[in-house]
């Protein structure tokens, strides 16, 4: 795993002892690295990737999975390990066929040339973005030895960026198989993005392509009690974590652990993280709250559907905030 410094501890809070991936085993390991430590080596005139090519050279493992942690969708890699084989190619991009609006500047659009020979181009860079384009969702299956080569010539060229980074800018001359993932997808490119993405989850049929398909999506386990809804609660198409106490309206919303809702309050197409205390009387409205953030009495706060409030994880807020 590759981490931008001091970025690492909700990550491990969440793996734990790493039981559910067999990381707790003795023939297993994880490996952490920092990027600055690459760019850093890079500056020294170091050879910059010599970690990962140890790395990979001493798994034995004749395919490497490359993923980066910009999309949401719970993809299948036996699946894409099997097209990758049957392909004969040296690597295997995942990709998903999306309208042109699901793109950011960024991303990798994924065409085949004449002799259907997949190449990627920035999206930025395209005055011709359809609708019915393939988003390359920075997921790749490679042969290892193949790959240790790449990074050594990468090396040797002094490019440098993240290996999944390189490897799209190089698609041409790789010469990728292609795999089309169907399911659940989202793209997190901004704030609005990422409001959207939770706020799909509001969606069934998202809510159980993405979390409930043939592969589980582990998160940590915290035992407590059930959440407790008073008797003049009303809730109405959201959903809430364990541990929680509501007494107010909760309307189109997504409630993490451990948050108290007072009573005359209304929580309306907001996401709400945990152990947040929104008391009595006040109102929040397309926001985005952060973990430990008070609410006080009275208080309003209020977004827009494209423009959704954000309050800073442990804030008090006392004094109204909307936002156009």
């Amino acid at each position: 795993m590759v981490f931008n410094q001091g970025e690492t501890q909700s990550v491990f809070d969440h793996i734990g002892g790493g039981k559910e991936w067999g990381l707790d085993s003795l023939s297993s390991h994880m490996f952490v690295y920092m990027a600055q430590d690459f760019e850093q080596r890079k500056e020294a005139g170091l050879p910059y990737f010599e970690q990962q090519i140890n790395f990979l050279r001493k798994s034995n493992a004749p395919y490497t999975v490359l993923m980066s942690s910009k999309f949401i969708a719970n993809i299948d890699l036996s699946a894409v390990l099997r097209i990758h084989q049957q392909s004969g190619k040296k690597a295997t991009v995942v990709a998903k066929k999306v309208e042109s609006y699901a793109f950011n500047d960024f991303d990798t659009v994924i065409r085949a040339d004449e002799n259907n020979r997949y190449y990627g181009v920035e999206a930025g860079e395209l005055t011709d973005l359809t609708n019915s384009e393939y988003l390359a969702l920075n997921t790749f299956i490679v042969d290892t030895d193949w790959l240790i080569s790449f990074c050594e010539e990468m090396q040797e060229k002094g490019e440098f960026s993240s290996m999944n980074h390189l490897i799209r800018e190089h698609l041409w001359e790789i010469d990728p198989s292609l795999y089309e993932f169907t399911g659940y997808m989202s793209n997190i490119t901004s704030i609005k993005a990422y409001y959207d993405a939770n706020i799909a989850m509001l969606e069934p049929s998202n809510f159980t392509s993405l979390l409930y398909g043939r592969q589980p999506v582990y998160t940590k386990i915290k035992n407590e009690v059930p959440t407790y809804f008073a008797e003049n609660s009303w809730a109405h198409n959201s959903q809430f974590g364990s541990g929680c106490r509501v007494e107010g309206v909760v309307i189109d919303s997504l409630v993490s652990r451990g948050t108290k809702i007072a009573s005359d309050t209304i929580v309306d197409k907001s996401l709400i993280f945990t152990n947040t205390q929104i008391k009595q009387g006040a109102q929040v409205k397309y926001a985005i709250v952060d973990k430990n953030v008070v609410i006080e009495e009275g208080v309003h706060i209020e977004g827009t559907q494209n423009n959704p409030v954000v309050i800073k994880k442990g804030s008090v807020v006392s004094a109204d905030v909307y936002q156009n």
